[in-house]
This record gives C-alpha cells, structure tokens and sequence, in this order.
C-alpha cells in the first residue's frame, strides 16, 4: 500500500495513473483556487500549474488555505503559498507557477499545454478568454465561481460549468453576462468612455464583495470531483452543476445548450487560427 491506496480502491489503479500523467492548470490561486491546488495534490496530479500574478491581502487570510498567520500580507505571491502547499503535501508533484496575469504570454502557453484548466476567478472578461482559449486548443475546461449576497435572508451558493467536447460552455449555458466580459476586456481608452456616458466612477465602486471558506470549499470540492471521476474514467462530467447554499441543494442543470455556439462549434480545434492570441496584452 502507498498514500493513494484509498483513492484506488474507488477508482482503480488505471484512474489513479491517469492522475498522475495529467497536467493541470488552475487560472487564479486564490480563495477558490487555493482549494483546488490542496485537493489536486491530494489526488495524486502529477503536475499543477498555478496562475496569479497578485501578493496575499490581509483580508484573504479568511479563506486561502495555502496561507498562515506569519505570511507578509502584502509580501507573499500567491503562486508561491500553492507551490508551498502542494509540495508540503507531496513533494513529487512538479508545479509550474506562472507569476503573470491571464493575458500574458506565459500564461496562454502554459494553459495551451495543459491537458485541463480550471478557471477561478471573480471576472467575465477572463472567464470569456478561458471559454475560447480552451475551446480553441480542445482543453477540457473547469469554471468555478462563488456568489454571496447579503440581506435579512441572504443568498449565497455558486456554480461549476464544464465545457470538454464542444456541446455546452459558459456562454451557450447562459452562465456568463457578455455585456459586462466586453467591458472587462476593452482597453482602458474605452472603459473611460464608458464611464464617461453612463456616469460610473470606477473608484467608488467595491468590487470586493463578501467570501468565506466554507462556500468556496464547497464549490472546489464539487469542481475537484467532477474532474477526478472525467480523468478516472468512472463518468463524464456534469456540464452545470449549482449549489444554491441557501436552500441546502445541489442541482444538475439537464437544459440543452444553446445550438450554434461559436464558442463550442465556431473556435473549437482551431488552435492558432482561432486568432486567441489577440487577447495578450503586452508586459
């Protein structure tokens, strides 16, 4: 027996091999990518690659489990407490930090040459890159997001969206608001246009809404699980599972995507052609 017996006796000496060939890479090493490095080496992945290019905040240390109380906030890469993390727990598992943001050269290559991605991250102009780059390079792709919103009965929960063969992905599922990724991802000319004709004052606005570590918990294990039982061969993956907190459920959407989708159909496969490197921006 060795540290992954247990993981065998569900799926087999072939599933537990088939961890360990896979390259992962994991776009955001924060609240909920934390998570999702912890449990990838737990599971035995053979190589992680996780993408961050911000320092730990004091107000993360509510949630990130790769952090500990005498970690300099700011003054430690997020990246390195991951690469710290995994390798406390199994030293053998190469990682490949990326200090870079998603747009950056390093970063596309180092998803272009993973076999699977997960996306966690709290923008929809990088979740719309992650769909058509991974669509583009046929990466299976692992999108998690978290919500909270608080009042005299709070709502709270979050989602998990798999897009792997080219029949449901973010934007076909309905699950990305196309407005406001446009908005992320024009340049800095046109979001003050923007500012200047509906009135937003980008500095007044709080984009740091509430977080815990219980919820975020709870969507990487979800995350996590359907990529262990796709890689194991013991089924496919959900393509949209939501965890309404609130309620104390978990729900499988079954509804058909939408048909057409240049995401799925339109970039799939095309590799370079897809024109993805349009969305690098210069360091």
């Amino acid at each position: 027996m060795d540290r992954t017996d247990r993981n065998v006796r569900f799926f087999g000496k072939d599933g537990q091999d088939r961890l360990r060939a896979a390259k992962v890479t994991i776009v955001g090493a924060g609240g909920l990518g934390s998570h999702v490095c912890q449990q990838l080496a737990y599971l035995g992945v053979g190589e992680i690659r996780p993408i961050d290019y911000e320092e730990l905040d004091i107000t993360n240390l509510n949630r990130y489990v790769t952090a500990y109380a005498d970690d300099p906030a700011p003054g430690s890469r997020k990246v390195d407490l991951c690469e710290r993390l995994i390798q406390r727990i199994d030293p053998t598992i190469e990682v490949r930090k990326v200090h870079a943001p998603l747009r950056s050269a390093e970063a596309f290559e180092a998803i272009q040459t993973a076999d699977y991605v997960f996306g966690c991250l709290d923008n929809e102009g990088s979740r719309l890159v992650l769909t058509e780059l991974c669509s583009a390079y046929t990466r299976p792709y692992f999108d998690l997001a978290t919500e909270i919103i608080p009042g005299d009965e709070p709502i709270y929960g979050g989602r998990v969206c798999v897009a792997w063969d080219g029949n449901g992905c973010l934007v076909c599922l309905d699950e990305i608001d196309l407005h406001e990724a446009q908005h992320d991802l024009a340049n800095s000319a046109a979001r003050r246009d923007v500012r200047a004709i509906y009135g937003v004052v980008a500095e007044d606005l709080d984009s740091k809404g509430p977080s815990v570590v219980s919820i975020n918990g709870v969507i990487a294990s979800l995350g996590v699980t359907e990529f262990m039982l796709m890689v194991t061969g013991v089924r496919e993956p959900r393509r949209l599972l939501t965890y309404r907190g609130h309620l104390g459920i978990v729900a499988a959407n079954t509804d058909n995507p939408v048909p057409d989708c240049y995401y799925c159909r339109g970039v799939r496969g095309c590799e370079a052609t897809a024109g993805t490197e349009r969305f690098i921006i210069d360091q």
